[in-house]
């Protein structure tokens, strides 16, 4: 596997277990999503997290929808997300988007490669539910640029 590339159809979430908010099936067409790989132990997941709420924020009433994915090797999907929850309480307690737990890798094998597998990587899917954007070094240029149709 080398992992999702500008251009390709996003894999389903389906079988990740949701920490904080509903759970998502599917991505909605005509919906932009910012998904976010993240761990527990990475300084640079927890420095990210702040400026994710704020895009939420930001562009929620716009269409866009922010969802983390955190990978947590745990014994049990029970035991990632009491992991996983305590992590958000400690580090970002007002998270406004949605948050699960990968405790298999499961997930994260379908969108990246495992042997390249970096924290936090971010994909930017269109409307189209394609991967528009890989790690952009301007979010909000990106999601706006998306948002508008541009």
């Amino acid at each position: 596997m080398t992992g999702l590339r500008i251009g390709d159809l996003a894999p389903s979430i389906s079988d990740v277990h949701w920490v904080r908010g509903g759970p998502l099936d599917t991505f909605q067409p005509g919906k932009v999503y910012i998904l976010v790989f993240l761990t527990t132990t990475c300084g640079g997941c927890v420095e990210i997290m702040p400026d994710l709420v704020k895009v939420q924020e930001n562009y929620r009433e716009n269409g866009l929808e922010v969802i983390g994915v955190v990978y947590k090797s745990s014994a049990s999907a029970a035991e990632g997300r009491v992991y996983v929850n305590a992590w958000l309480n400690q580090n970002c307690p007002h998270v406004n988007f949605r948050v699960a737990v990968d405790f298999t890798g499961q997930i994260l094998g379908l969108w990246m490669d495992p042997a390249h597998f970096e924290v936090p990587t971010s994909f930017i899917l269109g409307r189209d539910r394609k991967v528009a954007s890989i790690d952009p070094m301007n979010l909000d240029d990106v999601v706006q640029k998306l948002l508008d149709g541009s």
